[in-house]
């Protein structure tokens, strides 16, 4: 995983365990990992930071902007930012719409660490295919 070995990685979730559980997994992996609990926090993050972010991974569930909104607003700041979308609510439309905005991947929650660093690993490698996540062999649950 050295193709994210110092990238930096914005994580957006309202729920704190999550996102400390994405952190752990992350600065794992060597990624310095910056948390926003809400839209609006990221927004401020990367008006800041822009050229620091290397990736956001964001929920799609969130209280006051939706991570669907987020997605839009987020390429508004920095077009070619990737994204990844997670949820436990998805489905084929959300997951078309999600990739429509910009997503360059949607996962679905629960999700193992194997596989959502397999989708970062690709994406940070170029590989065109990041947003279908492939089997992975680890098994490890992202637990929050």
């Amino acid at each position: 995983m050295k193709t994210i070995h110092n990238k930096s990685v914005l994580i957006v979730d309202d729920d704190a365990r999550m996102l400390r559980a994405l952190d752990k997994v992350l600065t794992s992996e060597g990624a310095t990992v910056t948390c926003a609990e809400w839209a609006g926090d990221a927004i401020d993050i990367l008006n800041e930071r822009q050229k620091q972010i290397d990736l956001v991974i964001t929920d799609l569930r969130m209280p006051v902007v939706s991570g669907l909104t987020a997605v839009f607003a987020f390429h508004k700041i920095v077009p070619q930012l990737p994204i990844i979308v997670l949820t436990a609510f998805g489905g084929p439309e959300v997951k078309e719409e999600c990739l429509r905005q910009g997503a360059v991947a949607f996962l679905e929650k629960p999700l193992n660490a194997g596989q959502l660093l397999e989708v970062v690993d690709n994406l940070f490698a170029g590989k065109k295919d990041s947003s279908k996540p492939m089997k992975s062999d680890c098994t490890e649950e992202i637990v929050y």
